[in-house]
């Protein structure tokens, strides 16, 4: 993991010099995506729980890549700070500043903007600067070109500025699935294939809300736990499709599957007052695929619940570590936790999971 191993590292193990670049790159980065947001051709604004962001682009491929998968403001209620983006790439912007020197160390990154009270990280692979200034909210991301970029990037592109920029002390971006009835939810979180997203799906079929699936956003203010949307994609693999009796290609499905032979789709236009708002949360369901005739829940520690969220959240969410895992085991001590044995009937799942709701968690 990473980026929780970062953390952990402490500035004591970074080297002075690089210490003292890395924080001017950082400054002079994040100045220059200041002055130069105004003149960049392409801006956005989209909507996070905790903030508004406004985006402005270098080039117009990325900044089509996140029409397609964060929310516009009319779609979240409630008051939100505003959040100012930059993303930057030489091919379009080549004046933008950069590294100089040798190819810098992903862990160095990390530690030494975290010290300082940054967030950051350095991508080695695709030379990707990514760097936000929590009291500012003020954020940077400086690649080579949009084209060149992780596959994973189309899926949830600038993840991490956003997990930093919607991050507060009561408000976190997860990877867990949800599922609610008026207005109750349950949070679904296990490692992938354990059948998080299978079951999401087979919910919303039945009649059943969401605020999302694969991130969300969770807010922990007050003894109550609210779960929030953070965008409007939900992805499954076509045999999982099949046995929902849906086709890659049909209606909002994609025709062609993503980097992970998923198919992505907007769950809201697939099932038309699927998406809610927000949801308070009553339980964590941690899914199994037991074969099972029948759904059936059984008592999970609050252990169990922390890890079943919190590994996947922090190798994918980092550079808040420290404070993430306390978060997610507050939330992991907060609520009741079961495990989820699945049967192979998606409309019995359905029912079983509402009736769970209906009846309380017990």
């Amino acid at each position: 993991m990473a980026g929780a191993q970062a953390d952990r590292g402490g500035v004591s193990r970074v080297r002075p010099v690089f210490s003292a670049r890395a924080l001017a790159f950082a400054d002079w980065l994040l100045g220059f995506a200041e002055r130069e947001h105004v003149r960049l051709p392409e801006h956005r604004t989209f909507a996070l729980p905790q903030a508004s962001l406004r985006i402005g682009y270098s080039a117009t491929e990325y900044a089509k890549l996140c029409d397609r998968v964060y929310l516009s403001p009319s779609c979240l209620s409630g008051d939100r700070g505003e959040v100012t983006l930059a993303v930057l790439d030489y091919e379009t912007w080549p004046h933008a500043p950069r590294w100089l020197g040798s190819r810098p160390d992903f862990h160095e990154v990390t530690t030494t903007l975290a010290g300082h009270g940054l967030r950051g990280a350095y991508d080695p692979e695709h030379q990707t600067w990514d760097i936000y200034h929590p009291g500012r909210a003020l954020g940077v991301r400086v690649m080579q070109a949009a084209s060149a970029r992780p596959p994973w990037e189309a899926s949830f592109p600038l993840r991490l500025l956003l997990h930093w920029a919607g991050r507060s002390r009561d408000n976190v971006i997860v990877h867990a699935g949800t599922l609610g009835y008026v207005g109750r939810g349950v949070l679904l979180a296990g490692a992938g294939g354990a059948g998080k997203s299978g079951t999401t799906l087979a919910g919303i079929l039945s009649g059943l809300s969401s605020v999302g699936d694969d991130y969300v956003a969770i807010c922990a203010n007050g003894g109550v736990v609210e779960a929030r949307p953070v965008m409007r994609l939900m992805k499954q693999d076509i045999p999982g499709l099949k046995r929902l009796g849906l086709r890659a290609g049909e209606g909002a499905l994609a025709a062609s599957p993503n980097w992970q032979g998923k198919i992505e789709f907007d769950f809201e236009a697939l099932s038309p007052g699927a998406r809610v708002d927000r949801l308070v949360m009553t339980a964590i369901l941690i899914p199994h695929l037991s074969r099972s005739p029948l759904t059936a829940f059984r008592p999970a520690s609050s252990r169990e619940a922390m890890l079943a969220m919190a590994p996947s959240s922090l190798f994918q969410l980092f550079g808040s570590w420290r404070e993430d895992f306390g978060f997610i085991a507050s939330i992991a001590r907060a609520l009741p936790a079961f495990h989820l044995e699945l049967s192979e009937d998606p409309s019995e799942i359905a029912a079983a999971i509402r009736a769970f709701m209906e009846n309380g968690a017990r």
